[in-house]
């Protein structure tokens, strides 16, 4: 199933597609029904799909995912899985040193390992990979979102679903 859902999904990028880049927290939250962000999480899938947006999850993610969990539960007939690469790590390795620079000047937290954390690496794929927005449960994430923003390595929306899609796009819901 694994193989077959990327092979359907699995095109590079085209530069007219519409992406949405998912992390580990937002895909534990549209699976959790008794989450409190469950909702949240899917109305945000739906919007996006609705709306002709291709749903992205790095691989990393899917790892942290398996910590807990199986692949086979994630929904990957919605969700393109997107390997983490060479080009990936490179740019990853530039972010990362500008957020060190920022922890010295007590602007973020970064752990202080040479470790790069899972966080920033996602955020720099959907980066590479054009993402529109990025969707997260992580509010803690949003200070190194900033930071790299700040300094030009960000384009992409940071997305918290805290705060439900009909609020982020202004969207009016009609009982069916």
């Amino acid at each position: 199933m694994l193989i077959s859902s990327y092979m359907r999904y699995g095109r590079a990028s085209m530069s007219n597609d519409k992406i949405v880049f998912c992390d580990t927290g937002f895909v534990i939250r549209l699976l959790d029904r008794t989450s409190e962000l469950h909702e949240n999480a899917v109305g945000y899938l739906r919007y996006f799909l609705e709306n002709d947006y291709v749903i992205r999850m790095s691989t990393i993610a899917v790892a942290e995912f398996c910590v807990k969990d199986r692949i086979e539960h994630l929904p990957l007939k919605q969700i393109l899985l997107s390997p983490f690469n060479a080009y990936h790590a490179s740019k990853t390795g530039e972010c990362a040193r500008i957020l060190y620079e920022a922890k010295a000047k007590g602007v973020v937290e970064v752990d202080a390992r040479i470790l790069i954390q899972n966080d920033v690496k996602l955020l720099v794929q959907a980066e590479c990979e054009s993402a529109n927005y990025y969707l997260t449960s992580d509010s803690r994430s949003r200070r190194m979102y900033d930071v790299l923003k700040d300094n030009g390595k960000l384009t992409f929306d940071f997305t918290d679903i805290h705060s439900p899609y009909t609020q982020k796009f202004g969207v009016l819901e009609f009982g069916e």
